[in-house]
């Protein structure tokens, strides 16, 4: 009962702090098309991946949180943490790149 009642903290605490980062991310979501300010960058591979990738943030926090749930719910409690970590632990690679980086 004790990993149930941890295991629902966990993913309460969670998903509410990736409601919160969807704050910062719509500022990020505006400035991330700045990367096809330079010319004939609409014909490069690289600006629509970085696009792609930073506009697909909320759908990763959508798909995790609802694996995580529906995890929980059969009592699976440690798959369901780990699907609920996930974005977390790509928000700490990013935090990490852009704190070494300057």
């Amino acid at each position: 009962m004790q990993t149930r009642t941890a295991t629902l903290v966990w993913l309460i605490l969670s998903q509410a702090l990736y409601i919160l980062s969807l704050l910062p991310w719509l500022v990020a979501a505006g400035l991330a098309v700045m990367a096809f300010d330079a010319p004939e960058s609409t014909r490069m591979w690289q600006p629509w991946l970085f696009v792609g990738v930073v506009w697909s943030y909320p759908l990763w926090l959508l798909a995790c949180g609802a694996a995580a749930w529906v995890l929980y719910a059969r009592g699976r409690h440690r798959v369901a943490i780990v699907a609920t970590s996930v974005p977390l632990l790509a928000a700490l690679v990013l935090a990490l790149l852009v704190f070494a980086g300057g």
